[in-house]
């Protein structure tokens, strides 16, 4: 069985010391791809994650301008996306989009940097990975707006079924994280049945939302096993069948990259 780690940053400090112990153990683990987030703010974040992407071939890559320090995007930061994507050639820009349940930035900034993310998305001809909080129909609106024509990843999604319903509808595709496995993910549960497998991706966040039972624990991408066993009891279908749809949606994303 492969498993796919369709978002995690393996960046993260929580990682120091050992993330090439966890790495390995993603990989002894069957986990066949990790696809891992640099920040743009951070020159030791991109550092990190292009020495990690050029050890394992299984780590591909994404890089964007987070909603949380939208008002803090420069020429600067835009100048280190660009030499990122000479460097890494990672599989798409993000993660990007707005957060409105935070408002870590105010949402004029949030909204015009997602804006110029959406244009070099589009300059570059990548896939725009999104990042939502209580934003998605704003979100949706403003991919219309810009006539966005790559492909739109939402990840980790914690919007309601109308706003899936819709994403879903545009040809979208939903990353699902380890929060379908909490015990009051009803809601969430109840939109992954309605997810055809075409439009489907599994992601941990790690190292955030462990999935039960490892809750509160420093997650890893070798937890994204627990998100499709999840996935596949909702659905009824075997676990195989999670992980190979999940696969081959990756593998159209990142075509020829």
């Amino acid at each position: 069985m492969e498993w796919c780690d369709c978002h995690c940053h393996l960046d993260d400090a929580s990682y120091d010391g050992e993330r090439e112990q966890v790495i390995e153990r993603c990989l002894q683990a069957g986990v066949s791809t990790l696809v891992t987030v640099a920040d743009p703010y951070a020159e030791e974040s991109m550092g990190k994650t292009l020495e990690m992407s050029a050890a394992h071939p299984e780590i591909r890559t994404v890089i964007a301008a987070h909603p949380h320090q939208a008002s803090q995007y420069s020429p600067d930061v835009e100048r280190r996306i660009f030499r990122f994507v000479e460097q890494a050639s990672p599989v798409g820009i993000g993660e990007t989009g707005l957060d409105f349940h935070y408002h870590f930035s105010p949402p004029e900034d949030q909204r015009r940097v997602l804006r110029r993310q959406l244009a070099i998305a589009s300059e570059l001809k990548l896939p725009v990975i999104i990042h939502s909080r209580q934003a998605e129909a704003e979100i949706l609106d403003i991919l219309q707006e810009e006539r966005f024509a790559q492909p739109v990843v939402f990840h980790c999604y914690t919007g309601d079924m109308a706003t899936a319903q819709e994403i879903l509808r545009r040809g979208h595709t939903i990353s699902i994280s380890g929060i379908v496995t909490f015990k009051k993910a009803d809601d969430l549960r109840r939109i992954v049945e309605t997810i055809p497998l075409g439009q489907l991706l599994t992601e941990t966040d790690s190292p955030y939302l462990s999935p039960e039972p490892f809750r509160g624990q420093t997650n890893t991408p070798v937890h994204v096993d627990r998100v499709v066993a999840a996935i596949a009891a909702v659905k009824m279908v075997d676990v195989e069948t999670i992980a190979q749809a999940v696969k081959k949606n990756l593998s159209y994303l990142m075509r020829g990259k």
